[in-house]
Order: C-alpha cells, then sequence, then structure tokens
C-alpha cells in the first residue's frame, strides 16, 4: 500500500474503463462536462498520457500489449512482479511528472483516469490508491468488434508505402513523438490482430471476461453501465455515473449534458446484413450470453 501522506489527492481516483470501443470516451467527456477532472493533457480519446503511459508499460513489461493483453495478469500473479510494479507506479503519482495529470493545480474534486488498458492493471491502481472506484461500460461485442476493426484498418490504409513501421527505431521515435504531443498514443500502438472481425471479437472477449472478473472481486465501490442503455436513456445513467462519481446529478444538469448524444448508436449492428450474420455466429457465446447479448430485439433474422 502507498503512503496515503505521499499522494497527491486526499480522495482516491474513478478508474473508467472497459473494452476499446465501448463507450469510454464519450462517458468520461460526459463525466468532465459535469466537473470531473479526468486530466489536463489527453488524447482524442479522452485517455490521460500520464496514466495511459504507465499503463502500456505495465503491459510490455509483462509482454504484452493493449490489442494482447493475457501475459498482463499473468505477470502480476507472481507477487515480486506486482510489487515492484505498483512501488514503480506510486513512485511515479507522487513525483514531478504528476503535474502532467493535474495541469500544475491541486485536486480538489472528483478526479480520475480512463483507460480500457486497466482493466488488466487496475490491481494495481487499487494497491497504489486505497478506496480506488471502478467505473466499467460494457457493449454488445459485435459493435465493439466492428468498430476496432474498422479503426485499425483505416489506420492500417493510412500507412505510408515501405516498411517504416518494421522498424524498431522509427517506431520508437514517432513513439516518443507522440508523448510530447496530443495526437493519439494509439496512433503508434495499431493492431494487426484486430484487422479481422472475428479476431476484434475474441479480444473483446478477453477484455469482458478480465472485467467481470474484476468487478466480482475489487473490495472497493464498482459499478458497470450499458453503452447501450447510456445511449438509449441518458439522463438517468448518466445520473447513475455522476452520484457514483460524486458529481452533479440533478436533472436540469443532466438534461444539459445530455443533448447531442446519438441514441441511434445502440445495437448499430441491426442495420448491417453482414454484422447480422456475424452476431448469429457468436450470440450464443458465453460473454454475449452472460452480457444479456444474446436475444437483441431486432436481430430476429440472425436465429
Amino acid at each position: 500500500m502507498a503512503d496515503p501522506s505521499r499522494l497527491p489527492a486526499a480522495s482516491p481516483p474513478i478508474v473508467v474503463t472497459g473494452m476499446h470501443r465501448c463507450g469510454t470516451t464519450l462517458l468520461v467527456q460526459l463525466l468532465s462536462g459535469l466537473g470531473g477532472h479526468f486530466g489536463a493533457r489527453t488524447d482524442p480519446n479522452a485517455e490521460d498520457y500520464f496514466f495511459m503511459r504507465l499503463d502500456e508499460w505495465v503491459m510490455r513489461r509483462a509482454g504484452g500489449a493493449w490489442d494482447w493483453p493475457l501475459p498482463t495478469p499473468a505477470f502480476l500473479r507472481h507477487p515480486r512482479f506486482f510489487d515492484d510494479a505498483a512501488g514503480l507506479l506510486a513512485r511515479a503519482v507522487a513525483g514531478p511528472r504528476f503535474r502532467e495529470f493535474t495541469g500544475g493545480g491541486p485536486l480538489a474534486g472528483p478526479w480520475g483516469f480512463k483507460d480500457p488498458r486497466a482493466v488488466f492493471t487496475f490491481p494495481l491502481w487499487a494497491r497504489v490508491f486505497p478506496g480506488a472506484k471502478l467505473l466499467v461500460i460494457r457493449r454488445n461485442g459485435v459493435d465493439a468488434a466492428h468498430s476496432l476493426a474498422s479503426r485499425e484498418a483505416a489506420r492500417w490504409q493510412d500507412r505510408p508505402p515501405g516498411d517504416d513501421y518494421l522498424r524498431i527505431r522509427p517506431l520508437m521515435g514517432r513513439w516518443q513523438d507522440a508523448l510530447k504531443s496530443t495526437e493519439s498514443f494509439e496512433n503508434y500502438l495499431f493492431s494487426t490482430r484486430c484487422l479481422a472481425l472475428a479476431d476484434a471479437f475474441a479480444l473483446w472477449e478477453e477484455y469482458v471476461a478480465e472485467a467481470e472478473a474484476l468487478l466480482a472481486r475489487h473490495d472497493g465501490p464498482t459499478l458497470a453501465l450499458r453503452y447501450e442503455d447510456l445511449v438509449a436513456e441518458p439522463e438517468t445513467q448518466l445520473a447513475r455515473a455522476a452520484r457514483f462519481c460524486g458529481l452533479p446529478a440533478e436533472p436540469e444538469t443532466m438534461r444539459t449534458a445530455a443533448r447531442g448524444i446519438d441514441r441511434s448508436r445502440a445495437f448499430a449492428f441491426l442495420e448491417s446484413e453482414p454484422l447480422l450474420r456475424f452476431y448469429g455466429v457468436v450470440r450464443g457465446t458465453r460473454w454475449m450470453q452472460e452480457l444479456g447479448y444474446g436475444a437483441v430485439p431486432g436481430a430476429e433474422a440472425a436465429r
């Protein structure tokens, strides 16, 4: 456990996480609008560079990455590795570079960070910040996998001709540039695994399995939301999240914050015949069933 006298805030953080492309960005943008502090320097996905860099370091040290996450829990099961990694993270948040996150000012109100990687690194943050709040957002695996595969395909198409992306030094140089800029960190960590829809779905299963286990075993405050519920009834679901975070949740505030949310994004796969067919293939899998996505209204054609 970290020394409370050296921690940078009186209250523990809210860690917003869940599988990539499942609505964590939308949720943090809404919570930030209500007054939550989720980083002074974030990428376009609302991921704070300070915490994202540390989470990525943990995954790389474990021999994995955001799109190959399973080495991480295996690494952290070793008490020596866990203790050493937690100690390094504690020193980082107690050091001067934490000003990157705060922007130089004090953390007076509800604060936290958003990172899908935290599905796998959260046990470390719970050690560093006793009482940390865990907020997980879920989304059906077909839409999450399709969104991720589409993003990675677009990144691949944007690669310049040649083999620069295979050379270690240029990659490291671009990575360092990303840490100094406001451009998305993940632009430099594109995934060949997620180019295929089925592989992206398999990654969704890995994240969901770990997130559900995390929710079950965390002994601090937890809340799980569904992306589909958030976009379909944003005022109600945002109020739940706001109260959990200690932020204002008055009805008028919720109505104002919810304006502009695209309510059609719930179960977007229903508008695509190929995705409906894919849903027919995966609807019976464990996590689609356990999370209530095995019988989506309007998907009868996929039976």
